[in-house]
């Protein structure tokens, strides 16, 4: 299947790679970063970025994404804990 993500001006192409490959299918899977790879070569850190983009855009999308993307209590309060 053919994926892009539109950003700005220019579609990106790329694709998913869950393991199992089925986990794609899955509503119970969760999405990671590393799981996304752009077709396209570009700077390390703009790679990271749109695949950001594109992690959050299908987060956003899933019919319950706050369950999927919001941390738990323990690690928000550790984070604050961080950084303090």
């Amino acid at each position: 299947m053919k994926m892009l993500y539109r950003r700005q001006d220019e579609f990106i192409e790329y694709r998913l790679a869950t393991d199992p490959v089925d986990a794609v299918l899955w509503s119970t899977h969760r999405l990671k970063k590393g799981e996304i790879f752009l077709k396209v070569k570009l700077d390390r850190k703009i790679s990271a970025d749109i695949r950001q983009e594109i992690l959050d855009d299908i987060l956003s999308r899933e019919p319950n994404p706050t369950k999927k993307s919001a941390p738990k209590e323990t690690t928000r309060k550790r984070r604050q804990h961080q950084a303090s």
